[in-house]
This record gives structure tokens, C-alpha cells and sequence, in this order.
């Protein structure tokens, strides 16, 4: 095993799928802007939402993202 699956990070997993640099930094942003927001006693709730769907538009339009699946384990 190696270290990014014995230690995952959502930096790991969006290099893994092959989401480009400057998107998975954006992505990331977005999980910092997310996890502070919902830390307050006063989250906005709208732009959560639109930071959520931004994440995932800029994973969708990522073009075929290239998953390696070679380092996941069959656990069952």
C-alpha cells in the first residue's frame, strides 16, 4: 500500500482521478470555504450550496478522468 491510501487526503483523491492542478485547487478552496462555513453558528446556506455545485462542476467538465484503480484493494 502506499502512503496516499494509508493517508488520504482529498488532494490524493483528486490527483488520483486526474483532476487538473489548477481545478483541484479551486476544489480544495472550496472544501476550506466549506468546512469554515459550517463551523459557524451562522452558515450561509445558499452559498454553500453554490460553492458544493461549483466543486462539482468543475470535477464533471474535468473531461474523462483516469481513476487508477490498480491501488484499491478488493476488501470484500
Amino acid at each position: 500500500m502506499t502512503d496516499e491510501i494509508t493517508t488520504p487526503s482529498l488532494a490524493s483523491f483528486l490527483d488520483r482521478v486526474g483532476l487538473p492542478a489548477s481545478d483541484r485547487d479551486r476544489v480544495i478552496a472550496i472544501d476550506r470555504e466549506l468546512a469554515r462555513e459550517l463551523e459557524s453558528d451562522h452558515s450561509d446556506t445558499n452559498g454553500c450550496a453554490s460553492l458544493v455545485l461549483e466543486a462539482a462542476d468543475l470535477i464533471a467538465n474535468a473531461g474523462p478522468l483516469g481513476f487508477d484503480w490498480s491501488a484499491c484493494g478488493d476488501d470484500d
